[in-house]
């Protein structure tokens, strides 16, 4: 099996998911930021999986547009969807990932996931910190969900799904 994880990230969040997915899927794994790097050849992969962070209510524009320009060869692949998001109320939280890509993409993918989040305090702008002050948040936070990409991992090395 080899696969690709492709992330768009602005604080690093779904950056380190994607590494840690990295780790734990078998087979020949390669990671590319959509932000920075160039990414491979789709064909190239048996198993593609999309990530990113959520930011003012939207994931990154750069993963956007990719998912949407490859969506015709991302629906003869395995996919799977993350995003990372710190939104408390799960509804939104879902309504957030759904939003994040295509619905014939979204109804693809075999796995869809909420990755949790990390707040970075020392590396916000005063209006983040504000904006995170008024919804309660004083402190850098990690909720990463290590559950989250074990069971990621794991449908993503079933044959059967």
């Amino acid at each position: 099996m080899k696969t690709l994880i492709v992330y768009g990230t602005r604080h690093g969040s779904a950056k380190k998911v994607a590494y840690r997915l990295r780790t734990k899927l078998p087979g020949e794994v390669h990671v590319r930021s959509v932000m920075k790097e160039r990414i491979p050849p789709l064909g190239d992969y048996d198993t593609i999986v999309l990530g990113g962070s959520i930011y003012m209510g939207k994931i990154q524009k750069e993963l956007r547009q990719f998912a949407e320009e490859k969506e015709t060869e991302l629906l003869q692949k395995k996919v799977a969807l993350y995003i990372c998001a710190g939104e408390p109320d799960p509804a939104l939280l879902e309504r957030e990932l759904k939003d994040s890509f295509s619905e014939k993409l979204y109804d693809h993918a075999v796995v869809k996931e909420v990755a949790g989040h990390e707040i970075h305090m020392d590396q916000l702008n005063l209006l983040e910190k504000s904006i995170l002050r008024m919804k309660g948040v004083k402190r850098s936070t990690y909720q990463l969900s290590e559950e989250m990409m074990d069971h990621t991992a794991e449908k993503l090395a079933d044959p059967h799904s």
